[in-house]
C-alpha cells in the first residue's frame, strides 16, 4: 500500500516526541557549557559522540578545523542527500545569547527524526558541525566560510537550520555581506621635538580614517563603515608612535558593491602609505557573503511549520522591511553556504519581539522552556520539508533548478534581495496567503 506523504510527515513528528527528551537534552548540555568559536572541544565532542550512538558515521576534523564534524546516515540506495547544520559557539560573557545550543539541539532531531523515512527511500542526511559563527576573535574566519570554501556543502540536494529569535517564525530573511578586517601602519618612533626623525603611524591611521570618510560622501548611504582604534601609538605622547591600528567592520546591501568599495578602501591605505612613509597593511579577517534564500524550500518549510500550527511571517513583510532599511543589519556565514547549495535558514520564535539576541534575557530564554520548544519545533520542521524532498522528486528537482538558474545568472536577480528586489512569483507569495495591507 502506498504511503502518502502527510502520513510519513504525521510519523516524523512522532519521532521527534519520542525523541523529545534526547533533544532538549542536547540543547541544555551545549548550554551549560558555553565555549567560544574555535574552542568549542566539549560541544564538538558531545554531538560526535551523539551522532555516533545514534548511527552515524562521524568524520572529526571536518574541513581542517579542530572542532567541525560531519556526520553521515546513508540509507545504501540513491536519493536526495539533506544537510541539517549544527552551531554551537557561544558569546564572550554572554555564554549562549544567541541560542546557537537551540540550532544544535534542532538539526540533531531532525537529523535523526529523519532515519526511518531515509531507509524507506533513499537518500543520505548529513548533520554537519560549523564551528565558530560569531568570529568573534582575530583567528575568525567563519566555519561555513572555510567549510564552503573547502567544498563540504557541493552536492548537496539540500541544507538547513533554523536560528531562534524573538518573535514570529520566518522562512525568508535576508542577510547582509560583511568585511571584517584591520588596518596597520607601521611607522618610526622617535622623540616629539625631532618628529622629523620619525614616521607617524597614528597620524597615518587618523589620515586615513578621514580621507575613508570622507570618500564616504560619494558613496550610497546604506554603506557601514564602523571602526575602533584598537592601537594608538603607545600611552605617551612624548614618542612618535611606531605603530597604529584599527579594526574595522564594512557592510553594505549587496556583494559587488561591498567589494568596490573595499577596494576603493585598500587603495586608500596604500595612497597613505606612499604619502607618509608609514608601512600600511590590509588584513581581511572575516568576509561573508549575502543570502541567496531557495524559495522552493522556503515554502516547503513554512507550510511544515503551519502544519504544525507555528505561526509565521510573510516574506512580503520581511522583504517590505528590508527595502525600508537604511542601514546593513545582521549578517551570517550562513550567506556562503547558500552560494553553493540549495539552502533556507529559517528562525523559530522563542519569545516576543522585545526579546532581543546578544542579551541575557536571551541567553536564559534559550536554555529554558522556550529554548526547548524552538528545538523541538525547528526538528519537526525542517525534517518534514526534508520528506518532501526525499518523495517528491519533481519538488527535488524544482528546488534544484531554482539553484542553477540563480548561479548561472550569478546570483543576481534573486527575487526580493537587493539590489534590484525582483519581485516574488505569484505563487510563492500565494503559499503564504495574502499579504497585509
Amino acid at each position: 500500500m502506498e504511503i502518502r506523504a502527510s502520513e510519513r510527515k504525521d510519523r516524523i513528528r512522532g519521532e521527534v516526541d519520542r525523541l523529545a527528551g534526547d533533544i532538549t537534552r542536547v540543547s541544555r548540555s551545549i548550554h551549560a557549557h558555553p565555549e567560544l568559536g574555535l574552542h568549542e572541544s566539549w560541544a564538538c565532542a558531545f554531538l560526535s559522540a551523539e551522532a555516533a550512538a545514534a548511527g552515524f558515521a562521524v568524520e572529526a576534523q571536518a574541513a581542517g578545523m579542530e572542532t567541525a564534524f560531519i556526520a553521515r546516515y546513508s540509507s545504501g540506495k540513491a536519493g536526495p542527500r539533506v544537510a541539517f547544520l549544527c552551531e554551537y559557539d557561544a558569546l564572550p560573557d554572554l555564554g549562549h545569547g544567541c541560542g546557537h545550543n537551540v540550532i544544535a539541539a534542532g538539526s540533531f532531531g531532525a537529523a535523526l527524526a529523519l532515519r526511518p523515512v531515509v531507509d524507506e527511500l533513499g537518500g543520505e542526511i548529513l548533520l554537519i558541525g560549523t564551528p565558530d559563527e560569531e568570529a568573534i576573535s582575530a583567528e575568525s574566519k567563519g566555519g561555513k566560510v572555510i567549510m564552503s570554501r573547502a567544498g563540504v556543502f557541493g552536492g548537496l540536494d539540500a541544507v538547513m537550520m533554523m536560528h531562534p529569535i524573538g518573535g514570529l517564525n520566518q522562512v525568508w530573511r535576508y542577510s547582509f555581506p560583511l568585511k571584517d578586517f584591520t588596518v596597520r601602519f607601521e611607522g618610526k618612533p622617535a622623540h616629539y621635538t625631532e618628529p622629523e626623525k620619525g614616521v607617524n603611524a597614528l597620524e597615518s591611521l587618523l589620515l586615513f580614517l578621514h580621507s575613508v570618510n570622507d570618500m564616504k560622501r560619494g558613496w550610497s548611504p546604506s554603506v557601514m563603515f564602523a571602526y575602533t582604534i584598537t592601537d594608538g601609538g603607545g600611552p605617551s605622547a612624548i614618542t612618535v608612535p611606531k605603530s597604529a591600528e584599527a579594526h574595522v567592520t564594512m557592510k553594505a546591501f549587496y556583494g559587488e558593491y561591498l567589494e568596490s568599495r573595499f577596494e576603493l578602501v585598500r587603495s586608500c591605505a596604500r595612497s597613505i602609505s606612499e604619502m607618509t612613509g608609514a608601512r600600511g597593511a590590509v588584513t581581511v579577517l572575516d568576509e561573508y557573503r549575502h543570502m541567496i534564500a531557495n524559495l522552493s524550500l522556503a515554502a516547503s518549510l513554512a507550510g511544515s511549520i503551519r502544519a504544525l500550527g507555528g505561526s509565521l511571517q510573510s516574506p512580503v513583510d520581511s522583504q517590505r522591511s528590508l527595502e525600508r532599511q537604511t542601514y546593513p543589519g545582521i549578517s551570517t556565514d550562513f550567506g556562503d553556504v547558500s552560494w553553493e547549495a540549495p539552502a533556507i535558514h529559517g528562525y523559530c520564535g522563542l519569545g516576543d519581539d522585545s526579546l532581543v539576541a546578544h542579551t541575557p534575557e536571551f541567553a536564559a530564554a534559550a536554555g529554558s522552556a522556550p529554548g526547548d520548544a524552538a528545538a523541538l519545533l525547528s526538528a519537526k520542521a525542517m525534517a518534514m520539508t526534508a520528506v518532501d524532498l526525499l518523495e517528491d522528486g519533481a519538488f527535488a528537482r524544482r528546488v534544484k533548478d531554482e539553484y542553477l538558474a540563480y548561479r548561472s545568472g550569478g546570483f543576481r536577480g534573486v527575487p526580493g534581495i537587493p539590489p534590484d528586489y525582483s519581485p516574488f512569483p505569484l505563487d510563492f507569495i500565494e503559499a503564504f496567503g495574502r499579504p497585509g495591507p
